[in-house]
């Protein structure tokens, strides 16, 4: 039985490292799982952000945990769950494929989102800040940091 749980653990290592496919509930939980810090030990940089009290931020540009060229993630180091914004750039999947059925329209100042109104990422707003690159952040980081965008999630 000891020998079984280091083969076990090699095996799931090695599943997590899988680059997934884009779309579907690989990539969800893969967005989930880089905005929670389960990539953090492989990011390219890691550090506070100097123009802002108690946030923190990840990057990745070598080995993004997502189809991306570069994924970065801002969170506020107390409550990262919570409260996390993710850039991507040049994301290889669009607002749409990750979104799929249960995104709603809105309107923001910064332009036209998606609000996900249901499963793992219901109440994650996602922008399409430039057509080469994705954002997307929960309401506690917006009630934080971009109190302009909290009415797209009051969105009935």
């Amino acid at each position: 039985m000891k020998r079984l749980v280091p083969l076990l653990l090699a095996a799931l290592l090695v599943s997590c490292q899988r680059q997934p496919e884009s779309g579907g509930s690989d990539l969800t939980s893969r967005v989930l799982f880089t905005a929670n810090g389960s990539y953090d030990a492989q990011a390219d940089q890691r550090g506070k952000v100097a123009d802002q009290v108690g946030v923190r931020r990840v990057r990745w540009d070598t080995r993004p945990p997502l189809p991306a060229q570069a994924v970065t993630v801002d969170y506020d180091g107390e409550q990262r769950t919570r409260g996390w914004q993710m850039t991507l750039e040049q994301p290889g999947f669009s607002a749409a494929e990750l979104t799929g059925a249960s995104g709603k329209q809105v309107t923001t100042v910064e332009g036209d989102a998606t609000l996900m109104v249901s499963g793992p990422l219901a109440r994650v707003l996602v922008l399409s800040p430039t057509p080469q690159s994705l954002q997307l952040l929960t309401r506690g980081y917006a009630v934080q940091h971009r109190p302009q965008l909290l009415p797209a999630f009051d969105t009935p």
